[in-house]
């Protein structure tokens, strides 16, 4: 009687379970800075005079005033969880679909978790204020988006291709500026933030755009398309933050959406001419990253054969 034959496995089905981990992983990082001391802010809204302290915990900074930190947290969890899916394949086949589902299951979980506090608060489906559903569909169709957006992360920065990888990177640096930033506040607490927060916020996304666009490299020239929208999107990304910020921050406009884009939209050239200096200084970092780069690699082959003939 013969046996049959043992088929092996798959190596990409093997895997399956590790770019899962890494996508739950990189999702739990992304929010973890917020998590750690997750009061929900204070809200206009909110159905009862609560004190802030007596705000109930929840995964989410759900608020108008904390809108593109929310957005940040949310997108850079598909972001990290790309970049360990890039870097375990180099050394063997992963599947990256695993990787964006357990990104999605964070997600999920995160915002049924903090909608359905927020929903509680505001005191929906029971004869509430009108502009409390206004305010909880508008919360939740930005975080919807910006959990799309960190599918978009995850395929982008998990890709082989450095220069898509590099942009991916890139693309997400400013809000990497408002993630690191929220560490610091985690543990001094919004009252009393530290003095150097501020520069240093401004600067971190320049050292990110340059770093990835070192590792980009200019080879093959289609590569710099990659500096350009990188470049661009450091100019663009911070004005766009304060401008949309600002406009969803100013109470006196009473949920009036319309007014609120009009003041987004005036205020954007105007911060547009304020913020290019990090441009200049992530440009600077590149340039110089990628000579010393190419040089060290044509000197390597030298090196290498030296060692050979001695």
């Amino acid at each position: 009687m013969t046996e049959s034959p043992v088929v092996a496995a798959d190596p990409i089905e093997r895997s399956r379970a590790l770019p899962l981990f890494l996508g739950i992983g990189g999702a739990v990082l992304g929010l973890l800075p917020w998590a750690i001391a997750g009061t929900l802010p204070l809200q206009n809204l909110w159905a009862s005079p609560t004190m802030p302290e007596d705000m109930p915990f929840v995964l989410l900074p759900l608020s108008q005033y904390q809108a593109t930190l929310l957005f940040s947290l949310v997108l850079l969890g598909g972001v990290f969880a790309g970049i360990a899916v890039h870097v375990v394949a180099r050394r063997r086949d992963v599947a990256v679909w695993p990787a964006a589902l357990g990104v999605a299951l964070v997600h999920l979980v995160a915002i049924m978790q903090s909608f359905g506090v927020l929903a509680g608060g505001l005191g929906l489906g029971r004869g509430g204020d009108s502009r409390a559903m206004l305010y909880f569909a508008g919360i939740l169709g930005g975080v919807i988006v910006a959990a799309l957006l960190a599918q978009l992360g995850v395929w982008m920065t998990s890709r082989r291709s450095v220069g898509v990888a590099a942009l991916g990177v890139a693309l997400a640096a400013v809000p990497f500026g408002s993630w690191a930033g929220r560490w610091f506040l985690a543990f001094t607490g919004e009252v009393f933030p530290p003095v150097f927060l501020p520069e240093l916020l401004r600067w971190i996304p320049a050292i990110v755009v340059g770093a990835a666009l070192v590792w980009c490299g200019v080879r093959p020239a289609s590569r710099i398309v990659v500096w350009v929208v990188a470049l661009l999107s450091l100019w663009l990304v911070p004005a766009l933050f304060t401008a949309i910020q600002y406009g969803l921050g100013m109470r006196v406009l009473d949920g009036d959406v319309a007014e609120m884009a009009r003041v987004s939209v005036q205020l954007f050239p105007m911060v547009l001419a304020e913020v290019w200096l990090p441009v200049v200084v992530a440009l600077v970092i590149a340039v110089v990253g990628t000579v010393v780069r190419m040089v060290v690699e044509r000197d390597r082959p030298r090196e290498v054969a030296r060692e050979r003939v001695l």
